[in-house]
């Protein structure tokens, strides 16, 4: 699983292969809307983030089988589902199609793949057989490639391909940093908490679904300055000590670094041992797919650590023979 992490490069390439290639028809969309879960509906937080910064519509994520009641004809959907079968996934791609929302599919295979090809639905296929949450980037580009040809994409090709040879500069960087998360956290042997700021909010829950997934461990999220608000109280009075922080700063954005800074501060005041990973890159694409390579890795380094199966999923394989009957349909 290390080696797919490791040839992030080489699927970022080959979505750029396909850069633009899809072009939505009719006028530039009210909103956009993105659906997915798990790994796919990472996707969609990281377009949501990229476009808050410098997009050209609105992005919406829905990780769930139900469609927002405002979502109509003037929006642009794409629904994201790497095996093509994902049954939330499907059911929000039938009720799109049913409100006459224009839809890109991207995937890998599946129902969603020949459902879409038999009604002429765009389609961007992504290379199949791999593990969906390690498809992070050839997704992410399908997405932004989509966005970009329709005029209100958040990322530029020249962008996109500036970010590859960043990646490759970066990666025995990354590596390093991955294994250094790894052996604290597994040293602490506490529950991690990702503690970051705002806009990295969406690489926390990018790494906690890894740590989630790869290691099998619960891991809180803490994000600034929302974190001074409620959370931070949270701290007063746990019923335990046995937490680890995995701070993440964008040494680019001054004010978030200070309120990283302020956040270390209280967490080592409650004698939490604290591991800051400081984000490398020069625009908000770069730092996201660095951090998110590093906490992918860390993810698994823990995992083999603790003699753990990464690829192995009990808990989601049980939820998926039960979701027919829970959602009140046939798979």
């Amino acid at each position: 699983m290390e080696d797919i992490y490791l040839g992030w490069p080489e699927l970022l390439r080959k979505g750029l292969e396909k850069w633009g290639r899809v072009k939505p028809e009719g006028p530039s969309p009210r909103l956009v809307i993105i659906t997915g879960m798990g790994g796919s509906g990472s996707t969609g937080d990281y377009v949501a983030a990229l476009s808050s910064e410098k997009g050209a519509a609105p992005v919406i994520v829905s990780k769930s089988n139900r469609v927002p009641a405002y979502i109509g004809k003037e929006d642009l959907a794409f629904v994201i589902s790497y095996s093509g079968n994902t049954l939330e996934t499907r059911i929000a791609y039938r009720e799109l199609l049913r409100r006459g929302v224009r839809v890109v599919v991207i995937t890998s295979n599946g129902f969603l793949e020949k459902d879409a090809m038999e009604k002429n639905i765009p389609v961007v296929k992504v290379t199949p057989g791999i593990a969906p949450r390690t498809a992070l980037p050839e997704m992410l580009y399908a997405v932004l490639g989509v966005m970009d040809a329709a005029g209100i994409g958040p990322v530029g090709r020249g962008e996109a391909e500036k970010a590859i040879s960043f990646l490759e500069e970066t990666m025995k960087n990354a590596v390093e940093e991955a294994y250094r998360i790894a052996e604290f956290i597994y040293r602490s042997q506490a529950t991690p908490v990702i503690a970051t700021h705002s806009p990295l909010e969406v690489l926390a829950i990018r790494g906690k679904n890894e740590f989630n997934e790869n290691a099998k461990t619960p891991v809180k999220i803490d994000v600034a300055p929302e974190w001074a608000h409620n959370d931070i109280v949270g701290w007063e009075k746990p019923f335990t000590d046995k937490w680890c922080i995995v701070s993440i700063s964008d040494p680019g954005d001054p004010v978030g670094a200070g309120l990283v800074d302020f956040m270390e501060k209280i967490y080592r005041e409650k004698g939490y041992p604290v591991h800051r990973v400081t984000l490398k890159g020069s625009t908000l694409l770069e730092k996201l797919l660095y951090g998110s390579l590093v906490l992918g890795l860390a993810s698994v380094k823990l995992a083999r650590t603790r003699g753990i199966d990464p690829l192995e999923t009990r808990s989601i394989s049980l939820y998926k023979k039960n979701a027919p009957s829970i959602l009140g349909l046939e798979p």
